[in-house]
C-alpha cells in the first residue's frame, strides 16, 4: 500500500503527525466546505463560520504530531470546529457583560456631570470631529451617529473594511487623547452607543 494513500485515514493520519503538508492540504480539500456549512447551521454567520473553519485547521496543523483520533478525523475536525464556536460564544457573552457594565458607570457619571458641563464637553466631542481628515469623519459619523456597520459604511464609501476599521480607530484615538482628562464617560458613551446621541448633525 502506498505511503501516500491520503484517502486512506489511517496513513491520512500518519503523515500529518509527520509534517506531510500535501496531506495537510488534502485534509483541508476534503473537509473545508463541509465544515463550514455545519457551522454555518450552527451560528447562521458564513463569514464566521469560514473564520472558525480556519482556526479549526490551523490547530490541527499545530497540534499535528500528538493527534488522538478516537472515532474518525471527520468527527475530529467537527468537534475542534465546534468546540471553537462555543468558546467564541463564551467570549462574546462575556464582553457584552462588560460593556453593559461599562454603560451602567458612564451613564450613572454622565448623571453627575452638571447640564453646563456636559454642554462643555459635548460641543469639545464635537469640535474634535469636525477638525477629523474628512473621510476619517465620514467613516466616524457613519458609524457613530448613523449606526452603520463597518461593512455597511464600506460598501457606502466603496472603500475596504480594513479601510473603515483604520479611520476609525484613528478617530476614536484622537477623542480618547482629547478627552481623557475631562470625561472617560462621556467617551465610553460615545464609543458603545450606537447611533450615537451626543453626535450633532453635520
Amino acid at each position: 500500500m502506498s505511503l501516500y494513500n491520503y484517502d486512506n485515514e489511517k496513513i491520512l493520519i500518519g503523515r500529518l503527525k509527520i509534517g506531510d503538508e500535501n496531506a495537510y492540504q488534502h485534509l483541508y480539500e476534503l473537509y473545508y466546505a463541509e465544515l463550514c456549512n455545519y457551522l454555518n447551521t450552527i451560528c447562521g454567520n458564513m463569514d464566521l463560520s469560514k473564520d472558525l473553519a480556519q482556526q479549526a485547521f490551523i490547530k490541527i496543523w499545530k497540534k499535528r504530531d500528538s493527534l488522538l483520533i478516537i472515532f474518525s478525523l471527520k468527527k475530529y475536525i467537527f468537534k475542534i470546529a465546534y468546540n471553537l464556536f462555543m468558546d467564541s460564544q463564551r467570549k462574546k457573552k462575556r464582553d457584552h457583560l462588560l460593556i453593559d457594565q461599562l454603560k451602567y458607570e458612564a451613564a450613572n457619571e454622565i448623571t453627575d456631570i452638571s447640564h453646563d458641563n456636559l454642554d462643555i464637553l459635548l460641543d469639545l466631542v464635537n469640535s474634535e470631529v469636525d477638525q477629523l481628515p474628512s473621510q476619517c469623519k465620514r467613516v466616524f459619523l457613519l458609524g457613530k451617529r448613523e449606526g452603520l456597520k463597518y461593512r455597511e459604511i464600506a460598501e457606502e464609501l466603496n472603500i475596504s473594511i480594513k479601510t473603515v476599521e483604520r479611520h476609525m480607530t484613528k478617530a476614536l484615538k484622537r477623542l480618547r487623547k482629547r478627552l481623557k482628562d475631562r470625561s472617560g464617560s462621556v467617551f465610553v458613551m460615545i464609543t458603545l452607543f450606537k447611533p450615537n446621541i451626543f453626535l450633532k448633525g453635520q
